[in-house]
């Protein structure tokens, strides 16, 4: 697994590293530049996720212990896929392809575990509903296993979002 820490330092390195990419997605993609507010202003929430708390093995990445992330928000994809590259899971040229024709990376993640997505997104409301479906699972087996969604703030408002807010404190999740 990787090391958990609570170093600053090391995740305002990834932050500029992650903003960099980011800026080179979106360069590169030329006109499909519309989400960059979005991913930008979630690089050190992400960042402090995946370089503290998050649980994976770059080795396995279906490692059965490891932590999960939804990123509920998809519009905030350039973010997420410059956390992928940076776990080896997505390669520099693949990053160049954001948004191309025959790409793996759209403008809002689509499932594709060999990249590392885990779940598909984009409408609104349904990353915490899967993330507490998750959570549930992992109480009932019994598991360690942490569930990480990142919403946004417009999602806030789908009827779905409050209902399973409602189901957290129900089922006791705590993870």
């Amino acid at each position: 697994m990787n090391n958990l820490t609570n170093d600053l330092n090391e995740i305002e390195i990834n932050s500029l590293k992650f903003r960099k990419k980011i800026l080179l997605m979106s360069y590169e993609a030329g006109h499909s530049s519309a989400h960059i507010g979005g991913a930008l202003s979630s690089v050190e929430i992400l960042s402090t996720i995946f370089t503290s708390f998050l649980k994976y093995n770059k080795k396995n990445p279906i490692d059965y212990g490891r932590d999960r992330f939804i990123l509920s928000k998809g519009h905030g994809c350039l973010t997420y896929y410059a956390m992928l590259h940076s776990m080896g899971y997505i390669s520099d040229k693949d990053l160049k392809t954001f948004e191309k024709n025959g790409s793996d990376l759209l403008g809002h993640p689509v499932k594709n575990k060999k990249i590392g997505i885990e779940f598909s997104n984009g409408s609104l409301g349904m990353g915490l509903s899967i993330g507490i479906g998750l959570g549930i699972g992992y109480k009932k087996k019994q598991t360690i296993n942490k569930v990480y969604i990142l919403m946004g703030d417009g999602e806030c408002n789908e009827g779905s979002v409050w209902e399973a807010a409602m189901c957290a404190p129900k089922f006791e999740l705590d993870n």
